[in-house]
């Protein structure tokens, strides 16, 4: 169903989330707590000028990907990745288009995702270890894509792809059926900065 996905750790290293809404990049940047979001003339350039001693507040840009969609990049997580915080996707969530967040780090790989009116579901990428809800829509998508319904064994692998952040997004791109592509990490960006503290408990 998809293209082999982007190798986000090949091009940004280990320490990355992108979030996929079915919002405007205005409305994702609110929902993760941004204040004042503004124009990002570099576009992703203005992480490469941040530093652990600069936040947080952290940075966070979002552009659209397409009519309906948007990606949301983070490169910082100082307070947590903001768009794995339960609230956040649920704001994000439309009916038939769950709110997904892909995020690599040194400790872990994960996709975790909110489907409209449910409670939050996650995958690990290369054991597809799930939890959480998971409604039909997503697992038909997750088997389109070439995960099975179970743990991953020899006989039943999760999809080839470059790493273990490819496949992370190969899955996020499977559960909300969009699709990142290198011209949209050109933007235009729209970004700012949030020191969304994480929640004590997870939904």
């Amino acid at each position: 169903m998809h293209a082999q996905p982007l190798d986000l750790t090949r091009l940004w290293g280990e320490g990355w989330a992108v979030t996929f809404a079915p919002r405007t990049p205005a409305f994702c940047l609110d929902a993760m707590g941004v204040d004042e979001a503004a124009p990002l003339p570099d576009g992703l350039a203005a992480f490469a000028r941040r530093t652990p001693f600069d936040g947080p507040p952290v940075l966070v840009a979002a552009a659209a990907l397409d009519e309906r969609w948007s990606v949301v990049v983070e490169s910082e997580a100082q307070t947590g990745w903001v768009g794995t915080h339960p609230d956040v996707l649920e704001a994000l969530a439309a009916p038939e288009a769950p709110a997904c967040t892909a995020f690599s780090d040194p400790n872990k790989v994960q996709v975790v995702f909110r489907e409209y009116g449910s409670s939050v579901g996650g995958l690990e990428p290369r054991t597809n270890r799930r939890w959480g809800h998971f409604g039909d829509r997503t697992r038909q998508s997750l088997r389109e894509a070439g995960f099975p319904d179970d743990y991953a064994t020899p006989q039943h692998p999760v999809p080839a792809a470059p790493s273990e952040g490819a496949l992370a997004l190969l899955a996020a791109q499977a559960i909300t059926r969009t699709e990142l592509r290198a011209e949209h990490l050109r933007g235009p960006w729209l970004g700012g900065l949030t020191a969304k503290p994480y929640p004590a408990t997870h939904a």
